[in-house]
């Protein structure tokens, strides 16, 4: 039997680069993120996470901190998070689990290279909040180091980035660093954002698959504060998830 370590990549608010003056300011978001796989394996497991997002925006720099709520169903070896499949020996009994999720905290800064290249670097750290014994998390800490270069073109912008995230130790997954990647491309029409993402990612773990996902966007801008975002994404490779999809309310203080 396989041990996976999956889970929908949208558990955080979907960064939609766009070419406008740094503005200061607080934001909130709520939303929900729907998953379902079978990675790779017989029986599908679906996800189901209520991520709460506090953002705060100070000139070229902005710090993010994303609480999720997870509701997991499914074989009992697939644990929500990044990552893949290792040997085990063990059957794996159908279950549902449900509890607090990872807590992730981010950093980005902004470097305008010209009036219309950008190059953003984010640090990330994934705290281990999850419970090990749910089988909703690995228990260990883990950096992530990002960097992404934007090209605006008018209303049109695309980007690409690349990164590496270090995973902390644990005694129950032989964890390896790995490498990241993607692509995007963005237009701005009116109040309406418009994107499509490509994201990459090696497996966790020495048996684990990659992860590769297509996710489209939508953002509606409801007025300076508000705004609603819509996402649908598929898997192409076994460490995604087949289908998966979410939305999600934007508001932001001090507009």
């Amino acid at each position: 039997m396989k041990r996976m370590i999956a889970g929908p990549l949208a558990l955080t608010v979907l960064a939609v680069p766009q070419a406008v003056a740094a503005q200061d300011y607080v934001q909130i978001a709520a939303g929900v993120d729907y998953s379902s796989g079978d990675y790779g394996e017989d029986v599908d497991t679906d996800f189901l996470a209520i991520p709460v997002t506090a953002k705060v925006q100070s000139g070229d720099f902005n710090i993010r901190v994303t609480i999720p709520y997870l509701d997991v169903t499914g074989p009992a070896d697939v644990i929500p998070g990044d990552g893949g499949v290792r040997g085990n020996n063990n059957a794996a009994e159908i279950s549902s689990r449900s509890g607090l999720g990872d807590v992730i905290v981010a950093a980005t800064y902004s470097l305008g290279v010209s009036d219309s290249t950008f190059f953003d670097v984010t640090g990330k750290v994934k705290l281990p909040t999850a419970s090990t014994e749910k089988a909703l998390g690995t228990g260990t800490t883990d950096i992530t180091l990002q960097g992404e270069l934007l090209q605006v073109f008018g209303n049109v912008s695309a980007a690409v980035r690349g990164g590496r995230r270090f995973n902390g130790s644990s005694d129950e997954f032989a964890l390896q660093d790995v490498w990241l990647a993607g692509a995007g491309a963005y237009a701005v029409l009116g109040d309406t954002t418009v994107g499509l993402d490509y994201d990459w990612r090696d497996g966790s773990l020495p048996t684990a698959p990659n992860r590769s996902e297509v996710t489209g966007s939508l953002t509606q801008k409801l007025s300076d504060a508000l705004r609603l975002q819509g996402y649908a994404y598929t898997g192409l490779a076994d460490g995604s998830p087949d289908i998966g999809g979410g939305a999600q309310i934007l508001y932001r203080f001090g507009q």
